[in-house]
């Protein structure tokens, strides 16, 4: 399986790790609907880890060994920590389930290519839940004003500094595919060593956006009741023009 992250998964903590305004959301979820809770697209942990330190039980599933692995040093709680290496298709063939709560974080859905794939990925994690169960899922809102930000341009992203001091700089360029919903994505990782030598570490991949009412069909076809839409963190009326979009959908009908 095609990994665009076997190269760069400590990389990806290095920009990741210090974002933190989706946590609080998931852990309140969690008190609300009860563990165990899988995240499907785990990455390295970071969603998981304030999850375990809660006392939640969690099982983290993702397609990229290189990531788990990463997971794996993170969260190594034993008797409430579970690791999965699968497809998000697959979520219902992941251990320690049925669950309470599922977790697409932070675009997770988006990173499967296809249609058909994002809706089995639905079909599955609703298989997965226990009758109670709850889905949340985090993915950008594809507005015009979003998507023209990719306009095949070569960005400068970031600067970080590693565990041995050297500095990392990350460029992207990027394009809409608009008949697909595909947004394409190459990306440039340069490490600066101290003596000013340049090693530049390159990766692609892909993500399919989805619109807020494509996006509860496939929720409805996929048998989740009561869906509703969030324009962010704070569970914020959800509008056109809204950065993000948070669905949460129930597997029963709450009376």
């Amino acid at each position: 399986m095609n990994d665009p992250y076997a190269s760069i998964a400590d990389l990806y903590d290095l920009e990741h790790d210090t974002f933190s305004d989706d946590l609080d959301l998931y852990v309140n979820l969690a008190q609300a609907a009860g563990d165990p809770i899988l995240e499907l697209g785990c990455g390295s942990g970071r969603v998981m880890r304030p999850l375990l330190d809660a006392g939640f039980r969690v099982t983290g599933l993702d397609r990229s060994s290189h990531m788990l692995e990463r997971a794996l040093e993170r969260c190594a709680v034993p008797d409430r920590a579970l690791f999965h290496l699968g497809s998000m298709t697959q979520a219902d063939q992941a251990p320690g389930g049925p669950f309470g709560l599922v977790i697409i974080a932070l675009n997770g859905l988006l990173h499967l290519p296809a249609q058909d794939e994002q809706r089995e990925t639905l079909a599955s994690a609703r298989r997965a839940l226990d009758p109670r169960g709850q889905l949340i899922l985090d993915v950008f809102n594809p507005s015009p004003q979003a998507l023209s930000v990719f306009d095949r341009t070569f960005h400068h992203e970031g600067t970080w500094r590693d565990k041995t001091g050297e500095r990392i700089d990350k460029f992207s360029a990027q394009q809409v595919l608009n008949a697909n919903q595909i947004i394409s994505s190459e990306l440039w990782y340069d490490r600066t060593d101290s003596t000013g030598n340049v090693t530049r570490i390159a990766t692609s991949h892909s993500l399919r956006y989805v619109h807020p009412f494509e996006l509860t069909l496939l929720l409805e076809l996929t048998g989740f009741v009561d869906w509703r839409l969030y324009g962010g963190y704070e569970l914020e009326q959800f509008h056109a023009n809204s950065e993000r979009l948070i669905v949460t959908a129930e597997v029963t009908a709450t009376r």
